[in-house]
């Protein structure tokens, strides 16, 4: 999803980017009204410690942040089409990119959740549901421009999610891919949604950070603060390892995440157990169980 939690700000602001943030147009949003496991709901988020939610453009703030990264690092992103091999010999990796090889002493996925460099070197990835997104854009009207509420709404084959951006209205769908309807996947834009845990060792010489480390449920909303923190977590480990050749603070990395992502299961298996009205429809019933999510 496209909203994020007033924690946003706090890794936005240890990036130095959150005044960029504040005046890219993304939409604030102060009402979160909900159809789940029983009445309909509607929390403010007035009285949040951390303020108001945020709709965001997720283009411009992809972008906003290429940005920051072009500006610290001095323009030495080097765009590619193809990832031809990648081997490690005598603690240096070889990486070929499109004909040519690039070399590095420590390597970093951060391909989301297509995870391309965990693949190619065998990880082990752990996928804990078949959610799906199927989504589309509502474009901006004058008479929704001042709707700034979201609203999720469970059904008996999943659940929706609808809220503002500065484009125009988001709507999605989430279900389990083999529960899609054909005909609503091919009028919506199918996107992964589900949870999946890539585990590492310490001593590999690369890690893993974002989606590509832990991919998580859009109904929990931490998945763009987590890949910040835990980021942020991963860089400083990895400067420490390669001035000093310390593996502590990759191994508390790891050790972090690991702990972080069971403690997500627990909570997201608690969420969708509270919502009890279709207990014999498969969607719900493969989520009642924590331990059916956690080995399915």
């Amino acid at each position: 999803m496209d909203t994020f939690t007033g924690t946003i700000r706090a890794p936005l602001l240890a990036l130095n980017v959150w005044s960029t943030f504040e005046q890219a147009g993304h939409v604030r949003g102060y009402q979160r009204e909900s159809a789940w496991g029983g009445e309909p709901q509607a929390e403010t988020s007035i009285i949040r410690p951390h303020g108001p939610l945020w709709h965001v453009d997720r283009t411009r703030f992809d972008q906003d942040l290429r940005i920051a990264v072009l500006r610290r690092t001095g323009d030495i992103l080097v765009p590619y089409l193809k990832l031809d091999f990648v081997t490690r010999q005598t603690n240096t990796w070889q990486v070929g990119i499109d004909g040519g090889t690039l070399r590095a002493k420590y390597l970093v996925d951060a391909t989301g959740r297509s995870r391309v460099l965990a693949r190619r070197l065998n990880a082990t990835v752990m996928v804990h549901d078949r959610l799906l997104g199927l989504t589309s854009y509502v474009s901006r009207e004058e008479t929704t421009a001042d709707i700034r509420s979201m609203l999720i709404e469970a059904t008996p084959f999943g659940w929706w999610y609808a809220a503002p951006t500065p484009k125009g209205h988001v709507l999605a769908l989430f279900t389990d891919s083999d529960l899609a309807p054909p005909d609503v996947r091919r009028r919506l834009r199918p996107v992964a949604a589900n949870s999946a845990f890539t585990h590492m060792k310490a001593s590999q010489g690369w890690l893993p950070v974002g989606d590509a480390c832990a991919s998580h449920d859009p109904l929990c909303g931490w998945g763009v603060h987590r890949a910040i923190t835990n980021g942020l977590q991963a860089a400083d480990a990895i400067e420490a390892f390669l001035a000093k050749g310390d593996l502590s603070g990759i191994e508390d990395y790891r050790q972090h995440c690991s702990r972080q992502y069971e403690s997500y299961l627990e909570g997201l298996a608690k969420h969708y157990s509270t919502e009890k009205r279709w207990p014999s429809a498969p969607f719900w019933q493969r989520r009642h169980n924590h331990s059916a999510i956690a080995s399915a």
